[in-house]
């Protein structure tokens, strides 16, 4: 939702960017522009950056274990590592 949120801001900053630029106000309207763009980019970005993955270095394991996420609603598998007994919940 936040996500959303920010995208519809860095939207609307940039058409407001446009329009200055479109009606004679570049220096102002430049810098509305790229601040949404920048924006709009920050939030696509992070969403890759900050993606979940497996730990490395251990020899991971399906577990057999699935469930549903209450709050995204998608299928989680429990993996765990034999050496450390550490799990890991994964997306399917």
């Amino acid at each position: 939702m936040l996500r959303r949120a920010l995208l519809g801001a860095a939207l609307l900053i940039a058409v407001l960017g446009a329009w200055l630029v479109a009606h004679g106000t570049p220096e102002p309207g430049l810098q509305l522009l790229g601040l949404g763009l920048l924006l709009a980019a920050g939030v696509a970005l992070e969403r890759w950056r900050y993606r979940k993955s497996r730990p490395p270095g251990a020899s991971w394991r399906a577990t057999g274990e699935r469930f549903e996420d209450p709050v995204t609603g998608r299928q989680i598998e429990v993996l765990y590592d034999p050496a450390t007994g550490e799990r890991h919940y994964e997306e399917r």
